[in-house]
């Protein structure tokens, strides 16, 4: 059994190690620094995203297949976003930012009006 999940492991490093993925490096991230107005989330998309999706549905068949708890737990992980607490944090910090921005914009409106009214009062 042990064998088999080093097999199955191995197949997963050569797929991420092969030439189709290796040459993504090179093609998306020095657009990547240069390109203005890109997120993250357009750079992650399902193409960009295929190499890992199919070392976790290789992992997964493999775990089915020799029944490996291992296996089936490593697929889950290479599966999941490794950027889902960043973008979390962003989508926070974004809703932060707009109540403050608000705030803000509520707070200079009375301001202005207290300005005014005490012009006017002046003269």
């Amino acid at each position: 059994l042990r064998a088999e999940e080093i097999e199955a492991i191995q197949k997963a490093i050569e797929i991420l190690s092969s030439d189709a993925v290796k040459g993504n490096a090179a093609k998306y991230l020095p657009s990547f620094a240069q390109k203005a107005g890109s997120s993250l989330a357009q750079l992650r998309s399902s193409a960009a995203n295929l190499p890992q999706q199919r070392v976790a549905e290789f992992l997964r068949v493999q775990g089915r297949q020799i029944n490996s708890r291992v296996l089936s737990a490593l697929a889950v992980r290479v599966a999941d976003d490794p950027f889902a607490k960043v973008k979390k944090m962003i989508k926070d910090l974004i809703v932060r930012l707009m109540e403050e921005a608000n705030e803000e914009a509520e707070h200079k409106g009375w301001c202005d009006t207290e300005l005014s009214t005490n012009e006017q009062t002046r003269k």
